[in-house]
């Protein structure tokens, strides 16, 4: 179709209006799933960042839970260990203790044993 005839002739003037309305239509049709696409896909996007949020949340409680049962080990853990230099201190001085006792005794025996020869002397 040549421009001129288009200028002259009301039907081919109707006819080239309604092909670019139909090719324009089909352009604004193949745009639209488009547009869909991007809004499922936003709205995708969306719902997995707020999934990605919630298990940020759940991770951020869980490392708070673990930290505490951490600080609660590590407190017990040195109460412990409190407790054993403690006992190590005690039974330090039972040792000591025990070691005079027995130099004590050693010296009883020592004692007894010259009573006895004397008794069995006379």
């Amino acid at each position: 179709m040549d421009m001129g005839d288009i200028a002259g002739n009301p039907i081919a003037q109707l006819a080239f209006l309604v092909l670019s309305a139909a090719g324009g239509y089909k352009v604004w049709r193949a745009q639209q799933p488009t547009e869909a696409k991007e809004r499922a896909d936003s709205s995708g996007q969306i719902a997995a960042l707020a999934t990605w949020k919630e298990l940020l949340e759940g991770e951020r409680a869980a490392r708070v839970k673990a930290e505490e049962r951490a600080d609660k080990f590590a407190a017990e853990r040195n109460e412990a260990l409190e407790q054993v230099w403690e006992m190590k201190g005690q039974l330090k001085a039972m040792n000591e203790n025990l070691a005079t006792h027995m130099a004590e005794l050693g010296s009883l025996r020592d004692q007894v044993r010259q009573l006895q020869e004397q008794i069995h002397a006379q």
